[in-house]
C-alpha cells in the first residue's frame, strides 16, 4: 500500500501544474472563470478535507477530483435552467406592479375625470359615483334623491359621457389607460 500523501504535498503538485488543471476543467465548462473555479474548489476541498488514506498517482487523483467538480458544476447550472423559467416567459410572467410609465398615465387619467366631475353638478357626481363605485342600484340612488329612475339613468349617462370627453380631451393614452 503507497503511503498517504500529506495534504501540503497535494496542494503544491495542484498548484504546480494549475494551468494543466484549468485546461481540464476548461474543456469540461468552456469557461475560464469557471474552470478557474473549479481549481480553487479543489484546493479548498484539499486544504479542508485531505486527500484520503491512500494514492496511487497523486496527479491522477488532483485531475479525476477537478474534472468531477466541472461536471458537477455543469450539472448545477443545468438544474437552475430547469428550475427556472426560461427568460423569454419572463414578459408573461405577472408583475408585483405596473409599468411606472402606464401608472402615471393611469393617474393622469383619473385626475381629468375627477376635474370634470367637479365640474358637474353635485346630483349627477354623486349619482355616478354612488352607482360605479360603491355598485348603489339606480333605483336605490332614486329613491333617496327623491327623484325617478328615469332620470339617475340620464345622470349616470350624463357624467359617463363627461368623464368620455375629459379622457378625449386629454388624449388617447389616458383613454387606453382607463379603458384597461
Amino acid at each position: 500500500m503507497p503511503p498517504s500523501l500529506p495534504k501540503q504535498d497535494l496542494l503544491d503538485l495542484l498548484l504546480a501544474d494549475r494551468a494543466r488543471f484549468v485546461e481540464v476543467a476548461y474543456r469540461i465548462l468552456k469557461c475560464r472563470a469557471k474552470a478557474e473555479d473549479v481549481v480553487q474548489d479543489a484546493a479548498l476541498r484539499i486544504w479542508q478535507n485531505g486527500p484520503g488514506p491512500e494514492l496511487h498517482s497523486p496527479a491522477g487523483y488532483l485531475r479525476r477530483m477537478i474534472r468531477n467538480l466541472a461536471i458537477d458544476a455543469v450539472r448545477q447550472v443545468g438544474l437552475e435552467c430547469r428550475l427556472l423559467a426560461p427568460i423569454g416567459d419572463a414578459d408573461e410572467a405577472a408583475s408585483p406592479c405596473p409599468c411606472p410609465h402606464e401608472r402615471m398615465e393611469a393617474c393622469q387619467a383619473l385626475k381629468a375625470v375627477l376635474a370634470a366631475l367637479d365640474q358637474a353638478p353635485a346630483r349627477m357626481r354623486n349619482a355616478i359615483l354612488a352607482h360605479r363605485l360603491d355598485g348603489v342600484p339606480q333605483k336605490t340612488i332614486a329613491a333617496e334623491n327623491g327623484v325617478s329612475p328615469t332620470l339617475v339613468n340620464f345622470m349616470i349617462r350624463d357624467a359617463t359621457a363627461l368623464c368620455r370627453k375629459a379622457l378625449e380631451d386629454e388624449g388617447p393614452v389616458a383613454h387606453e389607460a382607463v379603458a384597461a
